[in-house]
């Protein structure tokens, strides 16, 4: 009886945390200054991933830092020359760590997971039917 108390105490307490909306936010600070100041502090030649406010997205090579844009090297199958991006059109700007997921990487999490997923199913089924 006490430990049905315990288990109902916990079950609700799960269900208040993700039912509470979150108060923590990242704040965004964008503008043309920050970005200005941002790309003056990277040296030329590190890789950037670039959204634009007109949706468009890119990873470029920074090349140079002017007061009003910047100018990089967009990185694209064939090749074109150097591109002028003003800061006031730019939505974000981060360097590009290089570390993303490969394919065969994505597909080892996706098995992964979806043999943990069969296992913890037949565990619970046979908990279930095994009484």
């Amino acid at each position: 009886m006490n430990g049905t108390r315990v288990t109902s105490f916990i079950a609700c307490a799960l269900v208040a945390l993700l039912a509470a909306p979150t108060r923590l936010h990242a704040q965004v600070v964008s503008g043309p200054d920050i970005w200005r100041d941002f790309t003056e502090k990277l040296e030329p030649g590190k890789t950037l991933k670039v959204r634009l406010k007109s949706g468009q997205r890119f990873k470029a090579t920074l090349l140079q830092v002017s007061p009003d844009a910047m100018i990089v090297q967009p990185k694209r199958r064939s090749s074109v020359p150097p591109q002028q991006v003003p800061f006031t059109e730019i939505e974000t700007l981060e360097v590009d760590s290089g570390k993303g997921i490969g394919l065969g990487k994505a597909v080892a999490v996706g098995a992964g997971i979806a043999a943990g997923a069969w296992l913890a199913m037949m565990a619970f089924a046979f908990a279930v039917l095994g009484d």
